[in-house]
């Protein structure tokens, strides 16, 4: 399969996965999880589909990975109710911490900018 089928098969499967949990999976633990990233097999056998939460305590990452392995098959199921695909992915997901740690990483450089700045004051008070 081409690389831009297989790249339309991943942002299809990431809208309808995104839409499933949204509107048809019950679970509690699943109201504020956010589908980042799918990436499909060459054959489309497998789907790994990275997931995110507000809450990223070890705690709630686990729950949420609980929720989405016992859902996964009601989300495929549903999923080949919308998606036209010879061979339906199966599904594994996992906690994406791209984000956090971006996030962490962009406010340990904003730190150590301001830490330069005062560093570079204190220098130019001195005689």
């Amino acid at each position: 399969m081409i690389p831009s089928r297989i790249k339309r098969v991943e942002e299809a499967v990431k809208e309808q996965i995104a839409l499933i949990l949204q509107q048809e999976v019950k679970d509690p633990r699943l109201n504020f999880v956010t589908v980042t990233a799918v990436h499909v097999s060459k054959d489309t056998r497998n789907a790994d589909v990275f997931v995110t939460a507000h809450d990223e305590s070890e705690t709630n990452i686990k729950n949420i990975l609980t929720a989405l392995e016992s859902a996964s098959g009601f989300i495929r199921r549903e999923l080949g109710e919308r998606v036209t695909l010879r061979l339906l992915p199966a599904l594994k997901f996992h906690y994406d911490k791209t984000l956090s740690e971006g996030m962490r990483i962009d406010a340990l450089l904003h730190q150590l900018e301001k830490e330069e700045t005062s560093d570079g004051k204190r220098n130019q008070e001195e005689p």
